[in-house]
């Protein structure tokens, strides 16, 4: 098999490493989940606090490291720290005991975070096909929903009865998915990317930091992503003890996950037809001004099918808005400096997380729906002072007719 067939098989094993890897069959009812293993709804958040701290100490070194000693290398590695956190969850109970799954954890997604992204442009740069980045992004990111359609409904009826040999069963099956990630990771071929040995060791986290400071984009896109991420992230924390107490049942909420991850697969695999449709800067002023609408509607009426449309739409709309801004955010990056730029950026998200985390922590305590209140203001923040611009998406080299 020559290299070039060996590349092309990159996207595809990135796909099925991705799928494994992400396989969760807790989800659907794990916040309900950490409530029974002991933690206390305003400790979930703060548990958060803790995967925000510990990315500010693992993203910019397993930046560096996938840049330094290979995407290939680190995605490997981000398998086998995942797989190790969900042996340690098998055994925690309590907020210290996971505080520890939490910084494992942060540390295996530090090691996914902009390497995935990063490797998958390389290999399309190699191939003469990085102007398809939304296209093949997308689907990348739907690898994320690709088992989550049906596997975390099927996990809330297993632990149906909330008893704890349900619990460990399905925490066995995320360890033994996620060790099957890592193997498919091991197939894939490293895309040439721009290397100079001597200038390793001090040039790339230097060239990372004047990219982000002379491409202004790069941050105001950043800012923009991430502040609708923790809006959504924020709905995503409350949404099962919320609307189980408006009624909803847990095979109900296993059929949200369904829902959710249904549509996100089916968008994300279109997701390049849809940029060409509606425009890059619609789509993403569209989507944060349909979250306000569905969350407005959250405090409008205590019906539990309305409730449970309004938040799925708010967790669906944020979810397809994200390989949107892969093909611009790229497009201004170094090859050699790729991961490790991508890393410092997602640093932002760490530092936002820290304060709006624990303020809605102690919110929660008081009364859920001041979460959502939260997740309003973010909103609101993202859409009058990071709105994205078509000129800065002309200039980053969308197509113009991508851009209205």
């Amino acid at each position: 098999m020559s290299r070039i067939e060996k590349l092309k098989r990159n996207q595809d094993l990135l796909f099925w490493g991705k799928a494994l890897s992400k396989l969760n069959i807790l989800n659907a009812i794990v916040t309900l989940f950490y409530l029974h293993r002991g933690v206390g709804i305003d400790e979930i958040f703060y548990l958060s606090i803790v995967w925000s701290l510990s990315t500010l100490l693992f993203e910019i070194p397993t930046g560096y490291l996938a840049d330094r000693f290979g995407r290939k290398r680190t995605l490997i590695l981000g398998a086998f720290l995942l797989a190790l956190s969900w042996v340690a969850t098998l055994f925690a109970s309590g907020f210290p005991a996971f505080i520890i799954v939490f910084v494992i954890m942060s540390a295996s997604f530090s090691c996914f975070s902009g390497t995935e992204e990063a490797f998958l442009y390389d290999s399309l740069k190699e191939l003469g096909e990085d102007k398809e980045m939304t296209k093949y992004n997308g689907r990348l990111h739907s690898a994320h929903h690709f088992f989550n359609i049906i596997v975390p409904t099927l996990g809330a009826w297993i632990a149906k009865d909330f008893v704890e040999f349900q619990f460990d069963i399905l925490v066995i099956i995320n360890i033994i998915a996620t060790v099957g990630g890592l193997f498919v990771f091991i197939f894939l071929i490293e895309p040439k990317h721009a290397k100079n040995v001597t200038d390793y060791e001090k040039g790339i986290f230097h060239e990372s930091l004047d990219t982000i400071i002379h491409e202004p984009f790069l941050f105001r896109a950043a800012i923009n992503k991430l502040l609708i991420f923790i809006a959504s992230f924020l709905v995503w924390r409350a949404y099962q003890p919320f609307l189980s107490e408006h009624g909803v049942s847990i095979f109900w909420l296993g059929i949200f996950y369904f829902l959710m991850h249904g549509i996100c697969f089916v968008v994300h695999q279109r997701i390049g037809q849809i940029e060409k449709i509606i425009g890059t800067t619609r789509s993403l002023f569209w989507s944060v001004a349909l979250i306000i609408i569905a969350l407005v509607g959250v405090f409008v009426t205590n019906v539990s099918w309305l409730l449970f449309i309004f938040l799925l739409m708010t967790i669906v709309l944020e979810t397809v808005r994200e390989p949107v801004f892969a093909h611009a955010m790229n497009s201004r990056i170094n090859s050699r400096s790729r991961a490790t730029t991508l890393s410092n950026l997602n640093i932002f998200k760490a530092i936002l997380d820290i304060p709006i985390l624990f303020f809605a922590g102690w919110l929660a305590k008081i009364n859920l729906e001041f979460v959502f209140l939260v997740s309003i203001g973010l909103c609101v923040i993202t859409l009058v002072f990071f709105s994205i611009r078509k000129r800065d998406l002309i200039i980053s080299g969308v197509p113009e007719e991508f851009a209205p």
